[in-house]
């Protein structure tokens, strides 16, 4: 989960900081595909459910792929 505000006091509030109504998720997957003895491929995949604490928000998703050289 990103960080959420849970709790603000009055003169925060006063500013226009609020609590976030609702919960954001940040779930991960990925796999690793080891090529050789030096490198590595790991696509992967994020899902953010309602970003920014809002469940207004379309769900995003992220796409990733790392390559990995180790010597």
């Amino acid at each position: 989960m990103e960080p959420k505000v849970t709790s603000v006091s009055s003169s925060l509030s006063n500013a226009g900081i609020n609590k976030d109504p609702d919960t954001s998720y940040h779930i991960e997957g990925f796999y690793q595909y080891q090529l050789s003895d030096n490198i590595s491929i790991t696509p992967g995949v994020i899902w953010l459910t309602s970003p920014d604490h809002d469940n207004q928000n379309d769900d995003i998703v992220i796409g990733t792929v790392r390559t990995t050289f180790t010597f």
